[in-house]
């Protein structure tokens, strides 16, 4: 990891039309992943988002500020990184910038609210995503999920699971590793049934060498329309292929984000006007 952010770096993250993700802790120690298109570099040592809706990472972050984030163009191209928050603004340069970007300047319905600022703990140089290693692996994922599918709870939905096997849908693992949350490309996955996600150890087994089993770890699968699905759960090792056992899944995509598994028992009380 570096500790500067490269010019290379800089321009990738200023794009707007790259998939950006923040790595956070969730209050059950687990961790949680959001899809934040505004991602990008100031100066040689900060990162910042603009906030136009209030997930929960926005929750998680204040509590605990050290987090991960990675960023993918429609070329392949990556990055990923760690940092840790250190406050933020209604007001100033970096406002102005977000809301003066087309999406939010002639936006008559919301805007920029808030802009978060990271101070960086480390970066990657920009690397190109394998893609014939991806294939193969994405091969070996599916046939490893053949003899691993479960379906006791049907966790993931139709479209939880359609997300998780379409081959070309990027998917992205975070989990714990000895130096801090850290967040994975593992386009190879696939869903093993509705209780489980597997993925083979192309083309970025190294990167997971610290994922034992047990850990609590969190897969993101979206599509090119930006739709997206969060699952949860338990590392349970290497039996063929990598398997997580699900244990929640979080629809992130507004309005209506939040955990549609395990599904609430009985009518809930408004508690958020």
């Amino acid at each position: 990891m570096n500790n500067k952010i490269s010019e290379e770096a800089r321009a990738l993250l200023a794009l707007d039309s790259k998939v950006a993700l923040l790595g956070t802790t969730d209050d059950q120690g687990c961790p949680h992943l959001t899809f934040l298109s505004s991602l990008q570099g100031l100066g040689e040592d900060k990162i910042t988002f603009g906030q136009f809706c209030a997930g929960l990472s926005k929750q998680f972050l204040p509590q605990r500020p050290e987090c991960a984030f990675l960023a993918l163009t429609a070329g392949m191209r990556w990055l990923r990184g760690a940092a840790r928050l250190t406050h933020t603004a209604q007001t100033g340069p970096e406002f102005d910038m977000y809301n003066n970007k087309p999406l939010f300047r002639y936006n008559a319905y919301f805007g920029i609210n808030t802009v978060w600022y990271l101070g960086l703990l480390g970066i990657s140089g920009v690397q190109k995503l394998p893609m014939p290693q991806i294939a193969a692996g994405a091969l070996l994922s599916r046939a490893g999920g053949l003899f691993a599918a479960k379906n006791e709870k049907n966790a993931l939905s139709r479209f939880g699971k359609a997300l998780f096997a379409g081959i070309g849908n990027p998917k992205f693992l975070c989990y714990r590793a000895a130096d801090g949350l850290t967040i994975v490309p593992v386009v190879q996955a696939a869903p093993a049934g509705a209780d489980r996600v597997v993925f083979a150890g192309l083309p970025y087994g190294k990167d997971l060498k610290d994922l034992a089993p047990g850990a609590p770890v969190c897969v993101m699968a979206l599509n090119l329309d930006m739709q997206s699905v969060l699952v949860k759960g338990t590392y349970a090792g290497k039996k063929g292929a990598r398997a997580i056992e699900i244990e929640r899944v979080y629809n992130s995509m507004p309005p209506a984000s939040g955990y549609i598994f395990p599904k609430a028992a009985g009518p809930q009380a408004v508690t958020d006007f």
